[in-house]
């Protein structure tokens, strides 16, 4: 058992200065995003356009996203007492969780535009903004944790 508890507190010196793959899933989505509204405004076939790109960054938001969890619950296990009260740890894996969930409601609703359903340009419009909204959030809180434990 020593050597995993090792191996998680280096892990927990190495990534507690380091929001690499917050920033790097982040910063894709949050482009994408942007790209997004852009063709929302432009019409149905600007959003079907931006969103067979928005598939290729989706793996990369998805990679990250998975980094962010794991490094997360490593980091957790590294101070075990501590994160299991931080209200702002909570919070944080709380954002994670709805960045994944309106990660997969911008994926239906692309699949729905891909299909024809001109209605759900809306829902992407909406679900764009609630990326770039949680993406900050996010990252904010990833900035405030450290200072509160």
């Amino acid at each position: 058992m020593v050597p995993v508890r090792e191996l998680i507190d280096t892990w927990a010196s190495l990534y507690a200065n380091s929001a690499g793959a917050l920033l790097g899933g982040g910063g894709c989505a949050v482009a994408a995003d942007l790209w997004t509204l852009q063709a929302s405004r432009q019409g149905n076939a600007s959003v079907r356009t931006e969103l067979e790109r928005f598939h290729g960054v989706h793996r990369i938001v998805v990679a990250n996203l998975a980094i962010v969890i794991v490094s997360g619950l490593l980091l957790m296990g590294a101070d075990f007492d501590a994160y299991l009260v931080s209200t702002a740890f909570w919070i944080k894996m709380a954002l994670v969780v709805a960045l994944v969930v309106n990660g997969a409601v911008l994926v239906r609703t692309s699949i729905r535009i891909a299909a024809g359903d001109t209605r759900a340009v809306g829902r992407v419009r909406a679900v764009s903004m609630a990326s770039l909204t949680l993406w900050f959030v996010t990252t904010l809180m990833g900035a405030v944790l450290p200072n509160v434990l």
